[in-house]
C-alpha cells in the first residue's frame, strides 16, 4: 500500500481560522476547542502513515490560548493523539510560534 501525505490546512477549512480565537466556544468564534474537536482530533485519527502536515499559510493571528487548547487539547483528550502530532510537520508558522506549540505538545 503506498503511503501519501495527508495535509490539514487551518485556512483552507475557514477563513476565520486566519485569526485564530479564545480558548473555549463559549468566549468567541475560532476557538481552539472547536478548531480541536471538529477539525484536528479527527484529522488526527485519520492518519494512516505517510507524512502529515499541518499548514498555517494565511493565518495571521496566533493565538497561545487557541494553540494550547487545539494541540494541548487534543493530546489530554487521547494520549494516542502524543504519538500522531510526533509524526506531523509543521509549516506556515514562524519560529517563535513554532517553539511555542512544540512546548504546549511536550507539556500536555
Amino acid at each position: 500500500m503506498e503511503k501519501t501525505e495527508k495535509a490539514l490546512r487551518v485556512c483552507g477549512i475557514s477563513q476565520k481560522y486566519r485569526f485564530q480565537g479564545p480558548r473555549y466556544r463559549e468566549l468567541g468564534d475560532a476557538s481552539g476547542q472547536e478548531f480541536r474537536e471538529e477539525h484536528l482530533v479527527p484529522w488526527l485519527e485519520s492518519l494512516g502513515g505517510g507524512s502529515a502536515t499541518i499548514d498555517f499559510e494565511g493565518t495571521r493571528v496566533f493565538s497561545p490560548s487557541f494553540l494550547e487548547e487545539s494541540f494541548g487539547g487534543a493530546i489530554r483528550a487521547d494520549g494516542r493523539n502524543r504519538e500522531r502530532l510526533g509524526g506531523v510537520s509543521f509549516v506556515g508558522i514562524d519560529r517563535i510560534w513554532h517553539d511555542k506549540l512544540q512546548r504546549y505538545i511536550k507539556e500536555a
